[in-house]
This record gives C-alpha cells, structure tokens and sequence, in this order.
C-alpha cells in the first residue's frame, strides 16, 4: 500500500506577538475633525502575519491583516517625505531573509483597508554565515533607507524607494546590537553623512561600544539612472570607542542588551540651555545601553559634521564590497550618567515622545518601569516602577498613557498607566537589597536634597500597580511545550490541552472548536421524570414571553407554571384542561382565521384572511386525541374548547406523530395517514381537517416523523411539509397550493435518495439559512435536517435543476454526522441577534443535540457546523421570560437546564494561570478526570545573578483548572518527561481492576557536568483524602535511579508477546541520554497504600543522544537529536526477558525534535530547521526492510508536539473517505494545525496541481511559496535542498474558497490552468476526484462545484 498523501493546515495561527509599531498608515481627510485619532495605526507582527489596528478613544479596532509567507523578525515604521504617513518595512528571517516594503490603502468603509506588498528586497547569501547575536533592521528617521544586520562581519544598506541593497563589511563579527547616533544631519549636494553606533564583542571577548560613519552619495543626472555609493569609516569625532565592563553587561551573549539614541537637549529646556553649570555641560545627544546591570548613557563628542571629501578613504572600492581599514585604540571611559537596573533581563523597550527623555522598559518576567532622562543633572536616570504585565516582546506607546504590551509568553495587552496607583501597601515591583540607591517618591521631590548624586541615578520605591488591562487583543497560547488531546466532559467532543506560557505567565490551555453555552438557571424535581420532550407555551400567540411549561415522558405530561421571572413550579390540575395522562406528541400556540372553509384547496393566503393573533389558544395532541384549549383571563385557566379522538379518524389508530405552526397542525396517525388541521371559529366545529394519505399512499409502512414549520416569517401558514417512513428511511417533501384541483392530494416535491438515510428519522427540522424566504431564490438556501434515531444528523440544501427548460427541486448536498448514539436528535433554531452574544449581525443557527450537541448555520457558501459543549440532551426549544430572555431551556437526564448560546466562535481558550510555575510536561488521566503537569519554577533574579529553580508536579482538575495537589522535587532536580501507565491491582489477578499511576522521568542539574549523568523515574499516585473527599493527594510509590536524563517516557499499550509483564502491565519505554531502556513495575506490598518496584527489562544502545520516543502496540519510534530516527520493536523469546530489535534506521543527519507514530509502519516527526517529515516502512533490496522518507515540507516554525486526533466529528460518508484527519500538531509560536491524509490519488493530483498554480500567483516572485515550502537541511540554503514533497499546503489550497466566493472568474481560471497542466502532463483527472473513476481521461469532468464541496470539506476538518 502506497502512503497517503497529507495536507497541514492551521486550526489556530500564531498568537506570539514578535514586533509591533505605531505610525500613520493612511492620509488625513479634509472632513476629518480628529486627524490625529482617526488616522494613527498600531501594527503588530507575529511569525507569519501582519495585522493593522486603528486607535481608538478607548480600544483598538482591527482594520486588516495580512499572511507573510516568510518568518517574520521586526517591522518598523518608514516616514515618508513631506507627508505624516509612513509605510511599513519588514525583515523577514532566515533561511531566506528578505525586506518586504508595504504600504496600506484605505477604503471607505471602517475595517475594509488593505496592506499591499510596494517592494520584496531579497537578502539571502549563499556562503555567508547568519548572525549569531543580533539580526534586526533599523529605519533611519528620515526613511530614505534602512540597515540591516543579518549576517556575520556584513550589514546591509537597503535604498528604501529604489529597493537597491549595499553590502557594508565590517570587522565586528560578534554584534550584539546596532543604532543610528542622533546626529543633526546637513545636506551637501547629494552626499549625506551618517553614524552607526555598534555594540558587540571582540575577538578578546571584551564588550565594545564603537561608531562608524556612512557617508552615502547619490549621483543623478537626465541620462544617468540614480546610483548609491556608500563609504564606510571608522570614525571616532562622534562617538569615542568605549569599552563596558562586564560588571555592567554580565551576560551579553544570551541576548537583551539594548542601544538606545538620546537625541540632543532642546535648546529651550534648561539642559538645552546649560541648567545650573556652566554653558559647555550642553548635552549633545548620546546613547543608552540597556540591558545589563546597569543603565549606561554615554554622550557624543560632537555633532559637528566634517568634510566628506577630506576623509573619505573608501573611493574607488566597490559599493557592494565596502571594507573597513582602520581601527583605533579603544579605551574605557566613564558614562555620563548610570543607574542600576534592579530586575531582569530587558525584553522591551520604547520611547514615550521623540526627546527619548521618557522610556519605558520591561522585563523577562513583565516588571515594567519607566526610565526618566528629564533632569539627568538634578536627579540623574531615574527609575520609577509602574507595575507587571506579561513578559513583553515588544512595547509601543499609542496616546493618552496607553501602550501597547506584545508578548510571545502571555496575552497581548492595551495597557493603561494611570497617575494614582492601586491602593496598596505592597512595593509596585520588588526591589533586591543589592541596590543601594533607592529613593522614596516623596524624598526625590526635595530637589535641593538630591543634588550631587546625579550620576549614580536613582530608582524610585512606589508602592501600589499603576498598571491597568484596558483590552486585551491577543489570547496567546504560546510557547507551546507539551500538549494533550482528551474529551474531558464525556461529552464526545474532544480538547486540546496545552503547556503554554513564560516569565511570571505560565498557564494550562484548554483549546477546542464550537459555541459556547452559558447556564443561567434549571427546573428542580424533575430529575427522576425522565422527561424526553418540552414546550414553553404563552397566554396567547402575540406575547413575547412565555408563561408555562408542558414536559412529557413516555408515560404522562406535566404542566408548569412560571410564579416568579426565575421560579418554575408544578401547577395544580384545576387550574387548567391538559391531557396528562398520556404522553404529549405537540404543543403549539395558534391562531384563528374567520374564512368559510379552509383547506389545501383553499390555503390561507387569500386578500380578505385574517388571523386573530390576540387569541389565547393552543393545541397539545396525544397518541389518542387532538385538544383545543383557550385560556380564561378572568379564571387564570386552560379551558378545552374541542377535541378530535384518534379511534374517530382515518385508520382509526393511534397519532404517532406531530408538528405544527401558527394556523396548521400536521399529525401522522399509524398506518401510514397523515392530517392536516386548521382552524376556524365561524364554524360549528373549531378544529377541521382534511386527513389523507401522502401520494401514493404507503400502505406498507408506517411515518416516522413529520414537520411543517413556518419557512416564512412573515406568513403564518407554510406550502411544504416533510415526512419520513419507517423501514426505507427515506425523507420526502410535499406541497400543497391553490391550484390543486383534489383534496385528497399532496404533491411531492422532491425526495432523498434511497441509502442517503442509514437510520429511522425520528425528528425533521427545514429552516431557510438566511433572512431570504423563497425556493427560487438562490440566496435563500432552504436546509433540511434529518435527526436519526441512532444520533445522526443528515443535512441536505433544496436546490433547483434545470431539466428539459423547468427548475426541478431536489435534496443536494447530503452531509452526516454523529452526535453520539445514545439518544436520538432534536432541534430547534433561533437567531444569533436574540439568544446570542455577537456583534450585532443576524445568524440564522439550527441547534441540534442528541448525546452531544452541535449549531448548524451558514457561512459564505455552505453549511456550516460547530459542536457545542452539551451532552445527553433529550429534547431543546427557545425560551422567552422576565427572568431569563432570549434563552434555551433542555431536557436532561438530570432534569431541565436554562441558558444561552454565547457565540459563535470558531476557537474557545479557557485557561489558568500558573504564575510563575511555567508547565513543561502534562499527561491526562480519564478515571479521575485529572492532569498530571510538570511545572518549572523560576525566582526571579537581577542580570548577571544565578537563577534558582525548582521542579514540581502537580495535579490538575481538568473542569475547574485548579490545582488539586502539589509535590516538589529534590534541589537542581528537574522533570523532563511525563507518562500515565497502568497496572492491575493484583499481580496474579489480571482481571480485577487496574491502577493508574503518573510516572516521571528527571534529571540532576549539575553545571561542571558535559552530559548529566543522573536522574529518576518516579511513580506518584493520586488519591482522594479520606477526611475531605473532594481533596486529592500525591503519593511516591516508587522510584528508579538512572545514569542519564529522562528525555522521554511513553506507555506501550497493548499486549507485547513474550516480555514477562508485557500484557500492558505497566511496560513503560524511557529514553535515557543515548539509550531506550524498558522498565516495568512490580507490586512489593499488598497493603492499602502499595509501593512498586521499577526494573529494567531490556536496552537498546545505538544512538548519541534519543529525546523523543512514541509508541504504537509494540512498536517504537525513537529518535536522536543529532542522528536520525529508528523504528523499533518490543519483543523476543519469554526466557531472555525479551528484547528491543531494530526493524529499521535512517541515517541521514535530520536532527528531530519530535516524533509521533501513525500507525506500526509508519511515523512523522519535525526537525530543527522547522521542517515536518515522514516516514514508513518498505523493503528495499533482498527485500531487507528499510525507512522511506515519503514526506518532507518547511513549516517555518518550530514543532514541539504531535497529537494524535482529531478535534472535529467527521463527516460520516459512504465508501472511503477522501480526507481522514490524522494528527494535530503544535508549535513554539502558538500555531495548532491540523495533519489530514488524502485518501483519494485523483484528489492527490488534483490538489498538487492547484496548490502549485496558487502558489505562482502570491506576490511578485511567481516560485516564492514554492520556495517557502522547500525543506531546508541547515540554517541557509544550500544546493542540497529540494522541493517539498509528500505534504501539500492545506492553508493555500483554502484560499481558493475566497476566490470563489469574490472572484469566480478569476477561481475558474486558476481552477482550468491546474487541470490543464495534468492534462499536459498525461494524467488522467476525471470523476474519480469528485468520488467516482468512471472516464480517468476526461479532466474537465472534475468541476467546479465538486473542487469547492472537497475543499470545504477539507476546511470543515479544522
């Protein structure tokens, strides 16, 4: 069998936030009365996306986004000349950096603009090697052109107009980071000169300040084409060479060291002016060096510009090799003014306004400050903290004292810093007794005390935040370390858990698809009734609030009242007429028109009907009688008007069915008869009917269920009914009109298939999915639901066919899906606008629930689903009361439940927050609905000091997310792999119950070790307190020491022949530096609280260093970090103990990072350089086996976990499927995507050809995701690498959606050039695409409705 075919899409993209920028992107209307708010934008950057927000008075509103088919590192914002506007620059990573130039265009409509790619500058280098510190882009202020940092000893100057780039050697190697020096620039014909201030580390290690300057001139004339030339010196008149000691940047090779420009003092304030020194103590602009410490700030020497043409030594060089020739002595000198900064690693900085004299600085652990340069000669720096906030990536400073907060470890934040802080009598940040020269707020308000201490600065102690969450705009589950995918209501419908989080956020995230549903209140005492169906009725049909409850069982009725807007009680039988000793088939208001006669042949649509919608009636039929009854305002009672016995009509058998709305009541009666029945008041009799048999009548098998529901709000009556049959399951729909000359008939309109129904349908629901009501209308989409009695759901859309010059209606677009097969379905519908929270838009949502629940709506072309976190639902309706308006109220089996739908949303995240225990591991035990997490502490220290952490695992609720219980590790002991196996309580007795444990895998941190070479595999078991059931506790009962670390544990399920307590008893594989060993337990005490016993059963030794391991029955996946993978095999003779055999290696140099299996001959795993492969198991020659690799593709982030699952409930087809959703991965970035396998080799070829021409159509490089999507085999390209095979682009191939939908021509065009290019290249593409492989040579068979249902059924996978 040949391996499938996969695509990977995204379920939920990057939520890590990597840069972000404030500026103007659009031009000031003449109209507009608030330029300034209306027309600033803040832009943030995550991995591969860019999107644009506009400021608001008190919020951010997202304007448009953008995909980046790249990595993205920064953006920065380009002025443009003349003009408050800037377009947008972003640097793209490696292996392929690249600046891309954008520029928005605005539209008239709010939300509407659009980013559009004006330039992509390729930076890519074949030889050249990537920085190692610093890779970043810096725009000069007046946007004429940009520096970049991307490679080892080069920067690049890139022309922003003309993109033209100039590679600038320098000899500092080691650039830890770079800034323009803020020099007052003078323009000479066209020669502009300009400084570069550089920080990094020499060739002895010592950290360096230095400058050079750029003198860039360009040569214009009528017949010339404008030319760069750049001249590069190191100069020393701006900026003197300074050395930094260590003592102020400890580490500066891990990164946060941060060159800040400090533009000179304003000629008006006093420090312009010379304060109170003397005149030549004008400050002249210098730079900042955040990072360490300390923060230095050391000043220019001059901003006197000299005489290009008297020091330029660069002439006659070439512009794309500039070298460096001179060098100077570097001396270290003493900054002008420091202050010790008394926290963390810097993470973000920005300025507040263009003087640079107000900064504000954050932390790795989300400790902000603000630094002040207002009066550095009174005061000196001085430090104010504000407050924490998620450890920050990036800070922008919007208005108003709001900022924006991104973060790639917490949520995205709109902060507020307000002037009074929180009461509080804690300090606002902590500040370690290190740092000598703090300085109380009222204290540094005496000027004249202070003076004299300038240079040291201060930090100021505050107590109370001033730090306030306006808006948070990004729900981050990055970096994902570790994830689980467990159903953790019963529910059926699955979850994924992730490890997420950093600095002080570290968080468990539980992340699924569907609606929300809110309780807002229940119905007690009717636990035990088991009530199977409800209907809220009102006093009378033009009451918007509903007054009683009727509920049956199979049984009886019952009849509740409401006595309060949120008390529901039992009302006495006097106080109304009801049938409650038998089981209710319908209720329903009704109204009443005063016509002669009313029948099919005489529907009530005529000019002269009117209906009395005051009238207080309402109709419950029973499986023996049809009752009218009419409420008595005056006796506040039910009161029978008429009644139609079963055993007096038709077949004279029992009703087993009904429906009804305003004006008609449709009952099924047994032997196949179904009446229609109205009313009418002016007669003898209120309730007449016409009772017949659907044509041709069905003598031979009886109606399983009926609807005639009101398609058209604004009629009270309806033309189609739908009935479905007992032994063919078929569902068939009838109209009746006017014109129909005999009583007796009902004309079919169209019908299922006969097969497209598995099941009896118990329950039948039509709806128009849109505000549209017509059936000729193609925007109205008329649905029909079928709910089966084995808890299937089938859709269908009535669409009209043109056959021979006439529109036939027929039932198009079947879909299936399974809501458990417990009970069967019901449903009910609403719009969005009353019982949900949206955005003020009306949706039409059919709601379905059985044994689970799920919303049906439409979106764009199709019928979408989305499950809803409900279960074991009898029967729902809507619900409309004082007390709880615009709801749903549904039966349970532990009674009724009042609530709403909250939204719609594609993707819900429910977390907790864990502080600073950052979790790294997490398993998920379902006999105690519980999550074993490991967690990571981390104290948090100033730069330079020695970080202490502490290890613990903790116990988890997997409903309420708290923390059930807790045990710490051993000191420098930490946890790094986590599993849950299970052993029988008896170790005779395999049939009794088994026993779960949470086993551990550790390891000892010793900082003098090369490889560590010790740790422990621990068993903890969870049990619940005798003296507080509700509580749990963790219990060590057993424990292995190890020569190695724990890389990774996983339980072998399923019998394993041979190996003694192979049967699944506890077999658990660990991955322990470079072997895989296999320990088993043993129970040693017999005892209430039982210890166990770890022994190793076999090894397998052939590897460097093996950090990932998965399991699939008794097969292993191994794989090494800096090798390859292995496919292993637990097994061997019973008296040797059993072995580990190798049935296969690759040898290639991958270097994995994780690994998952698929099934016992085949994996996929992701390596280092971001990209995604697979393997499986084939014979090569002598038939020896051997790994295939059939699948390798560049997802360009890095991917830390496999799951296998799905979150989706598939679609139940017949035959084989063409997608079979597979895996779910997750990424450091945030991103959860989807693996699905392609089960179709048509569908294969079809898809390969359409993501190709997509492809060619992004932007302006024709090959660019083509080129994306290559695997790479290092960190830059190489002529080893090749096109990505195996794996297809499931996020492009979905854009075809869009195109379809807004440019249909353009789609048929992409659409015939994909078919084209097979047909060129001979393959035969014909039906079996679509499903069926009738003619393979005939390519135009696959169309463009069956290209569009496979990708939406691509895109309903995720």
């Amino acid at each position: 069998m040949a391996p499938s075919t996969k695509i990977l899409t995204t379920f939920h993209s990057s939520s890590s936030v990597i840069s972000s920028v404030k500026c103007s992107l659009s031009s000031a209307s003449s109209s507009s009365t608030d330029v300034e708010d209306q027309y600033q934008h803040l832009i943030i950057a995550k991995l591969n996306s860019i999107q644009v927000y506009s400021i608001r008075e008190t919020s951010l509103e997202l304007e448009c986004s953008v995909d980046i088919r790249g990595k993205v590192r920064a953006i920065k914002r380009v002025p443009i000349a003349n003009t408050t506007r800037s377009n947008l620059l972003v640097l793209l990573d490696h292996p392929d950096p690249e600046i891309l130039i954008l520029n928005y265009t605005e539209t008239s409509e709010r939300a509407s603009g659009k980013l559009n790619i004006k330039h992509q500058i390729p930076l890519d280098e074949r030889g050249s090697r990537p920085a190692e510190f610093c890779l970043d882009a810096i725009v000069h202020p007046s946007g004429a052109f940009a520096v970049v940092s991307c490679y080892t000893g080069k920067l690049k100057v890139v022309m922003v107009e003309s993109g033209e780039v100039v590679n600038v050697q320098i000899p500092e190697l080691n650039l830890l980071s770079f800034t323009f020096l803020p020099l007052v620039n003078k323009e000479e014909q066209h020669t502009h000169t300009y400084a570069v201030a550089l920080l990094h580390l020499d060739y002895q290690e010592r950290i360096q300040l230095i400058s050079r300057t750029l003198t860039i001139s360009s040569d214009t004339g009528p017949e010339l084409d404008s030319t760069t030339t750049i001249d590069v010196e190191y100069s020393s008149h701006f900026f003197s060479p300074t050395l930094i000691s260590f003592k102020d940047v400890p580490t500066p090779d891990e990164g946060g060291v941060y060159l800040i420009p400090v533009p000179p003092a304003d000629e008006d304030t006093d420090e312009g002016k010379g304060g109170l020194d003397e005149e030549k103590d004008v400050f002249v602009g210098g730079i900042l060096v955040v990072g360490g410490s300390r923060i230095l700030l050391y000043e220019l020497n001059s901003q006197e510009v000299l005489n290009p043409n008297s020091k330029l030594k660069g002439k006659g060089k070439r512009k794309q090799d500039v070298r460096v020739t001179h060098e100077k002595t570097t001396k270290k000198r003493e900054p002008r003014a420091t202050v010790d900064w008394p926290w963390s690693r810097v993470s973000a900085w920005t300025a507040i306004d263009e003087s640079y004299t107000k900064i504000l600085i954050g932390d790795t652990f989300g400790r902000l400050a603000l630094l002040s340069l207002e009066r550095v000669k009174e005061f000196g720096m001085v430090i104010i903290p504000l407050g924490e906030t998620p450890s920050p990536t990036s800070i922008t400073y919007l208005s108003n004292q709001n900022m924006f907060v991104g973060s790639h470890f917490g949520d995205s934040q709109l902060v507020r810093i307000n002037q009074v802080p929180s009461s509080s009598s804690s300090p606002t940040l902590p500040i370690p007794r290190s740092v000598l020269t703090t300085v109380s707020a009222e204290r540094l308000n005496r000027v004249e005390d202070e003076r004299g201490f300038s240079k040291k600065g201060r930090v100021v102690n505050t107590h109370g935040s001033f730090i306030q969450v306006v808006q948070t705009l990004v729900k981050n589950v990055a970096p994902i370390r570790d994830a689980v995918l467990a159903d953790l209501d019963g529910s059926g419908q699955r979850q994924i858990v992730t490890c997420s989080g950093g600095g002080n956020t570290g968080s468990v995230n539980v992340v699924r698809i569907g609606a929300d549903f809110e309780e807002l209140g229940s119905v007690m005492g009717l636990e035990d009734l088991n009530v199977i169906d409800i209907w809220p009725i009102r006093l009378s049909f033009e009451s918007p609030m509903h007054s009683h409850l009727i509920t049956s069982t199979i049984l009886d009725t019952q009849v509740l009242s409401l006595t309060s807007p949120t008390q529901i009680s039992l009302s006495p039988e006097s106080s109304h007429d009801f049938i409650l000793n038998n089981q209710t088939l319908f209720v329903g208001n009704v109204v009443v028109k005063s016509t002669p006669s009313l029948s099919p042949s005489n529907p009530p649509n005529s000019s002269n009907s009117s209906y009395n919608i005051s009238a207080s009636l309402l109709v419950q039929v029973t499986p023996t009688t049809i009752l009218l009854l009419q409420h008595d305002q005056v006796l506040d009672r039910w009161t029978a008007l008429d009644r139609v016995q079963a055993d007096s009509v038709g077949t004279r058998a029992k009703f087993v069915k009904a429906n009804g709305n305003p004006s008609q009541v449709c009952v099924a009666q047994a032997g196949g008869w179904l009446g229609l029945y109205t009313l009418d008041l002016s007669e003898q009799k209120p309730l007449s009917s016409s009772l017949r048999s659907p044509n041709p009548p069905w003598f031979n098998t009886e109606i399983s269920a009926v609807s005639c529901p009101l398609l058209d709000p604004t009629k009270l009556f309806t033309r189609i009914i739908a009935v479905s049959f007992w032994h063919t399951n078929q569902l068939k729909l009838y109209t009746f009109s006017s014109s129909s000359q005999s009583t007796n008939d009902y004309e079919l309109l169209c019908e299922s298939s006969l097969g497209a129904i598995r099941a009896p349908v118990r329950e039948i629901h039509m709806s128009f999915m849109t505000e549209r009501h017509r059936l000729d209308d193609d925007e109205s989409h008329l649905c029909v639901f079928a709910g089966l009695a084995n808890g299937e759901v089938v859709s269908f859309e009535m669409v009209l066919e043109e056959e021979e010059a006439e529109k036939i209606p027929k039932l198009k677009n079947t879909d299936v899906i399974s809501l458990g097969e417990a009970l069967p379905v019901s449903f009910t519908q609403f719009d969005s606008t009353t019982t949900m929270a949206t955005d003020g838009s009306s949706q039409r949502v059919v709601l379905a629930a059985g044994s689970r629940a799920a919303v049906f709506f439409w979106e764009g072309t199709r019928l979408r689903m989305e499950p809803v976190m409900l279960k074991d639902v009898t029967s729902i309706k809507t619900f409309n009361t004082q007390g709880y308006p615009n709801s749903l109220i549904l039966s349970t089996d532990s009674g009724l439940r009042i609530g709403r739908m909250k939204n719609l949303e594609k993707i819900h995240i429910r977390s907790t927050s864990l502080g600073y225990h950052i979790p790294r591991q997490i398993v998920y035990e379902p006999t105690q609905r519980v999550f074993g997490v490991g967690c990571l502490y981390t104290e948090p220290c100033r730069v330079g000091e020695e970080e202490k952490m502490v290890s613990s695992f903790r116990l988890i609720d997997s409903g309420s997310l708290e923390v059930l219980a807790q045990a710490e590790l051993q000191q420098d002991e930490q946890i790094m792999s986590l599993a849950v196996i299970d052993i029988p309580l008896s170790n005779h007795n395999h049939s009794l119950p088994r026993k779960h444990l949470f086993c551990l895998g550790t390891f000892f941190l010793n900082p003098s070790e090369i490889e560590t070479t010790s740790g422990r595999i621990l068993l903890f078991d969870a049990y619940q307190l005798e003296s507080s059931p509700g509580l749990r506790s963790l219990r060590l009962v057993g424990e292995q020491e190890v020569k190695g670390c724990v890389y990774a544990l996983v339980g072998i399920e399923g019998s394993v022949d041979g190996v003694e307590g192979g049967g699944g008893e506890g077999l658990v594989a660990a991955a322990i530096n470079s072997s895989v060993r296999e320990p088993s337990t043993a129970t040693t005490t017999t005892t209430a609280s039982p210890s166990y016993q770890l022994k190793s059963l076999m090894e397998w030794n052939h590897n460097y260093l093996v950090t990932s391991l998965s399991a699939y029955g008794d097969h292993l996946v191994v794989a090494d970090q800096f090798s390859s993978v292995s496919l292993l095999r637990v097994g061997g003779d019973a008296g040797d103990g059993g072995r580990l055999m190798t049935v296969a290696r690759d040898y290639s140099p991958l270097w994995p990072v994780c690994v998952d299996a698929v099934d016992e001959k085949s994996f996929i795993g992701a390596d280092k350089s971001l990209n995604l492969f697979s393997f499986s198991l084939s014979r090569g020659a002598n038939n020896r086996p051997r790994l295939e690799r059939d699948g390798f593709y560049h997802v360009g982030d890095l991917v830390t976990k496999f799951v296998r699952g799905t979150l989706t409930s598939p679609s139940i087809t017949s035959g084989k499927p063409k997608f079979t959703p597979a895996h779910i991965f997750c990424t450091l970035s945030g991103q959860i995507g989807v693996i699905i396998d392609i089960e179709n080799e048509d569908m294969v070829r079809v898809l390969s050809a359409l993501e190709l021409r997509l492809g060619q159509i992004q932007g302006e490089n024709p090959n660019r995701n083509q080129k994306h999507r290559a695997p790479r085999l290092s960190g830059a390209r190489s002529d080893a690498d090749q096109a990505a095979y195996g794996i297809l682009d499931g996020d492009l191939l979905e854009q075809m959606l869009g195109y379809m939908d807004t440019e249909p021509g353009f789609a048929e065009e992409v659409r015939a050039a994909s078919v084209s290019s097979l047909e060129g290249a001979g393959v035969g593409v014909g039906a079996g695409a679509g499903g069926n492989n009738d003619d393979s040579n005939s390519l135009i068979q696959y169309t463009m409705e069956e290209l569009k249902k496979d990708l939406e059924l691509l895109q309903s996978m995720h």
